[in-house]
């Protein structure tokens, strides 16, 4: 997954993306991404997360890989929650390293907590709301 863009849908709102379209929920431990790949193409994400449940006028914000590793996260791939299985084929995960979650939960800091304070504002910044 070396030198490529990631993709995560998300919801658009008055053109723009706001941060919180990067933020893990309670009891979460990883952002849900999507590999940049055709087929079978962005619209056909899109289309398989809304029909997985997501509402709004959905887009998509691509993400370099660089971001993600330099901020410590690993990409792990794992299984789509959407009704496409060539969807679910490229989604994968950003999570903070095993390390770091060890010494999260030695000093007793959740993962979502972590994420949201630490990643959120970096991949916030970086990402590109594509078509």
């Amino acid at each position: 997954m070396a030198d490529q863009e990631l993709l995560r849908v998300v919801v658009v709102r008055k053109g723009k993306v706001k941060p919180t379209e990067f933020r893990l929920r309670e009891g979460e431990i990883g952002l849900s991404l999507f590999r940049a790949a055709d087929p079978p193409g962005v619209e056909a994400i899109v289309a398989a997360v809304r029909a997985a449940g997501k509402q709004g006028e959905l887009g998509v914000a691509e993400i370099p890989t660089v971001v993600f590793r330099s901020l410590g996260l690993r990409l792990v791939r794992t299984p789509g929650g959407t009704p496409d299985p060539a969807v679910n084929a490229l989604h994968v995960e950003a999570r903070p390293s095993r390390w770091q979650q060890l010494v999260l939960w030695v000093r007793r800091r959740s993962v979502h907590e972590w994420f949201n304070t630490h990643a959120v504002p970096h991949l916030a910044a970086a990402a590109k709301l594509i078509e």
